[in-house]
C-alpha cells in the first residue's frame, strides 16, 4: 500500500492495528517501509551525485584554465592598446575592470547559450520520446535550479579566469607598452 511519506508512521501503525483486529489474534501483522527514506534521510543517489559534481567541477576548472590562457594571450597582443589607454589617462582600476569584464561577459554569454541549448535539447519532443519510450507519460520539467547553478558557475569561472590577465594588464608600464 502506498502511503504519503509525511504521514507514513501514523498510518502504518493504524493499518497494522486495523489489520490485526480484522484478521484475529492468530495472525501476525507486520508493517514495514521499502523506500529509500526508511533507512533514514540518506539519499541513495548521494555518492553518484558527488562523483558527477566532482567531474563537473574538474571540467569547469579545466575550461577556466583554457580561458586564462586565451585571455593572457589576448592581453599580450593588446599591450600597445593598453599603453595608449593608460597614456590618455585610463587608471589601473579602469584597465583592470575592462579586462575582467571582458572575461566575465564572455562566460556569461556562453552560459546563457549553453542553458538555452540544454533547454532545447531536453524539451525536444523527439528526445523526450526517446527517453520515455512510451513508458513515461508525465516527464518532469526542466530543472530551473540547474540552469541557475550553471549560469552562476559560468560567471564565477569567468571572474576567476579574468583575474590573472587583468592583473597582468595593470602591471604594464606605459612607456614600455607604447614602445613595442
Amino acid at each position: 500500500m502506498w502511503l504519503p511519506p509525511e504521514t507514513s508512521d501514523a498510518l502504518s501503525a493504524q493499518v497494522a492495528s486495523d489489520l490485526g483486529a480484522t484478521l484475529g489474534d492468530d495472525v501476525q501483522v507486520d508493517v514495514s517501509r521499502q523506500d529509500y527514506a526508511a533507512g533514514g534521510d540518506a539519499d541513495p543517489f548521494g555518492p553518484i551525485k558527488s562523483i558527477i559534481t566532482g567531474v563537473g567541477v574538474l571540467v569547469l576548472l579545466l575550461g577556466g584554465l583554457g580561458l586564462v590562457n586565451i585571455a593572457l594571450v589576448t592581453v599580450r597582443q593588446r599591450i600597445r592598446e593598453i599603453g595608449v589607454r593608460r597614456s590618455f589617462g585610463a587608471t589601473a582600476p579602469r584597465v583592470f575592470f575592462s579586462v575582467m569584464l571582458e572575461s566575465v561577459v564572455g562566460t556569461v554569454v556562453a552560459g546563457v547559450v549553453g542553458v538555452m541549448l540544454a533547454v532545447l535539447v531536453v524539451e525536444n519532443p523527439t528526445v523526450q520520446g526517446f527517453i520515455a519510450q512510451g513508458a513515461v507519460s508525465d516527464l518532469p520539467p526542466f530543472p530551473v535550479e540547474a540552469a541557475l547553478i550553471g549560469l552562476a558557475s559560468a560567471t564565477a569561472i569567468g571572474a576567476v579566469a579574468g583575474l590573472l590577465p587583468a592583473l597582468v594588464a595593470i602591471r604594464v608600464k606605459v612607456i614600455d607598452a607604447i614602445r613595442y
